[in-house]
C-alpha cells in the first residue's frame, strides 16, 4: 500500500470527478421527487407542530433518495434507522442536559454519528436529527414515532414508488 503524506491526501486523486453530466430529465425527476416528498410530509403533518422544523433533515434525505437512489446512504435501512437512532440520541441527551449548550449539541451529534456507523445505518441528513431535540427542548420519546419514524417511512415508501416508475432508476439497491 502506497503511503501518502498528509498534503498528498489533501490534493485528492484527480482534479475532476469524471462523472458524466446529468441529463436534464434526470435532474427534473430528482427535483420532482423532492417536491413530492416535502409536499406530502407537510400535508400529512396534522397536529405535529414540530414537523415544519423537521422538514430540514427530511429535505436533505429527499436529496439522497431522489437524486442518488443508488447511493448506500440513500437506502431504506440508512434513512429509517439513521434518523431513528439519531432522534433517540437527541432526546436522551436533552433529557440529561436540559439546557441547550455547546456540550449537549456536540455530544448529541458525536454520539449519533458513532451509533449510525456502529449500526451500519449512516445517513448524513440524520446528523441534524439529534440537534433538533437539544435546540427545541424535545424530551418526549413519542417524538421518535411521529414525526421521525413515520416521516422516514413515508420518505422510503414514496422513494420506492416514485423512483421505480422511472425507467432508468431502481430503488432500493438493498433493504438491509
Amino acid at each position: 500500500m502506497l503511503k501518502l503524506s498528509y498534503w498528498e491526501k489533501i490534493k485528492g486523486e484527480k482534479i475532476a470527478s469524471g462523472l458524466p453530466a446529468p441529463q436534464l430529465s434526470d435532474a427534473l425527476a430528482s427535483g420532482v421527487g423532492g417536491l413530492l416528498i416535502i409536499g406530502v410530509l407537510y400535508l400529512l403533518h396534522g397536529e405535529f407542530k414540530l414537523l415544519p422544523s423537521f422538514i430540514i433533515p427530511f429535505g436533505a434525505s429527499a436529496v439522497l433518495v431522489f437524486a442518488a437512489p443508488w447511493a448506500p446512504f440513500s437506502q431504506p435501512r440508512n434513512v429509517i434507522v439513521g434518523h431513528l437512532v439519531a432522534a433517540m440520541v437527541g432526546v436522551a441527551i436533552y433529557s440529561v442536559f436540559p439546557l441547550t449548550s455547546w456540550l449537549a449539541l456536540a455530544l448529541a451529534n458525536g454520539l449519533a454519528i458513532f451509533l449510525m456507523v456502529l449500526f451500519k445505518a449512516v445517513h448524513p441528513p440524520a446528523g441534524a436529527t439529534p440537534l433538533l431535540p437539544v435546540l427545541t427542548g424535545i424530551s418526549d420519546f413519542t417524538w421518535l414515532m411521529a414525526p421521525v419514524l413515520t416521516g422516514s417511512i413515508i420518505i422510503v415508501v414514496i422513494g420506492v414508488l416514485y423512483n421505480n416508475l422511472i425507467k432508468k432508476r431502481r430503488y432500493p439497491v438493498f433493504w438491509y
